[in-house]
């Protein structure tokens, strides 16, 4: 148990750091609701601290698959590389665990400033972790990257309707009968304000 003279010297300590604050305050010309307004931010602050510790707590990662051994080391068994001066350039690889990719690229309309274009086209394969052969190709120009394999999802096929309607429209001729700005008239006589 602490004695009556530590007792008032802490008490004594506390009143003595709490009005040099306040005279700090003063001096600083803080007005007490800014002091509120900064402690409710600190408060506020810690909240959302705690909130993320906890929710860093109970943070699972992803599964990983039951038939994955360990990470370990996967040597390449095949790679080639290449490169030219006029912006070509060729590459492959393969790995003992069956990724297998290739690329081909060059410069499209080399020297034409405004048009020249690097197009690249290669493939990529691999083995899913369910088992199944992945497989995709692509090509990359100045229409964007397009890629095709199996497994990517493609849209529906347009209904043969649908394209009838398309080439029906286009073959009419382009002609408007009523003027592109119809005024309407007052309903019933009521004039318009």
């Amino acid at each position: 148990m602490l004695s009556p003279e530590r007792t008032r010297g802490r008490t004594y300590a506390r009143i003595t750091s709490i009005y040099q604050f306040d005279a700090f305050l003063l001096r600083r010309r803080v007005s007490s609701n800014y002091v509120l307004l900064l402690l409710q931010q600190i408060v506020a602050t810690l909240g959302l601290m705690a909130v993320a510790m906890a929710a860093a707590e109970h943070y699972h990662a992803a599964p990983e698959y039951e038939h994955q051994a360990p990470a370990k080391h996967i040597p390449i068994v095949h790679s080639e590389s290449y490169s030219h001066h006029d912006g070509s350039y060729k590459f492959a690889y393969e790995s003992a665990n069956g990724i297998v990719a290739q690329e081909e690229g060059f410069v499209k309309n080399a020297g034409s400033k405004d048009h020249e274009v690097q197009v690249a086209h290669g493939s990529f394969s691999y083995t899913d972790p369910h088992g199944h052969p992945v497989s995709v190709s692509y090509v990359a120009d100045e229409n964007g990257f397009q890629a095709k394999g199996d497994h990517l999802p493609t849209p529906p096929p347009v209904p043969q309707e649908l394209i009838d309607a398309y080439a029906k429209a286009a073959s009419q001729p382009a002609y408007h009968d009523e003027p592109e700005h119809v005024q309407p008239s007052a309903p019933h006589g009521y004039s318009q304000y």
